[in-house]
């Protein structure tokens, strides 16, 4: 697992279609978060997280896992990885409420709802605000 730099867009691009075919991350997404010293990637050899640190806080903005690993703990240790980060109290994300694989993940590690938004996706989804604090 490494952080991610532009020599990496391809892969994080890779991932990212097989992952989410619906709905991509455009490419000019992902060069402005590398570019940004506040955004991280993370990547493993099948799967990435790309978070946001603010102050003692940190956003999870994606978790991808190429199809073929889902389910195999590649994206409890990409989070696992990010909670190491030193003085993080806090830890954010949002999920689709209809993404019951990704749900059951992020309580299994720790996440807990504190807010809901109603129809919040294109598809009329909810979308569940998650919050972890740190051990």
């Amino acid at each position: 697992m490494h952080e991610a730099t532009a020599q990496d867009l391809e892969q994080i691009e890779a991932i990212m279609t097989a992952a989410f075919a619906d709905n991509p991350l455009p490419r000019q997404v992902a060069e402005h978060q590398i570019d940004s010293p506040r955004s991280h990637f993370l990547l493993s050899e099948h799967g990435l997280i790309a978070f946001t640190e603010i102050l003692d806080e940190i956003e999870i903005d994606y978790l991808a896992v190429l199809p073929v690993a889902q389910g195999k703990g590649e994206g409890r240790a990409l989070l696992e990885a990010v909670f190491q980060r030193p003085g993080i109290y806090r830890f954010l994300l949002e999920v689709a409420a209809d993404n019951e694989p990704a749900l059951k993940l992020y309580q299994k590690v720790g996440f807990r709802e504190y807010r809901r938004r109603a129809h919040y996706y294109r598809n009329g989804q909810d979308a569940i605000m998650m919050e972890k604090e740190n051990d």
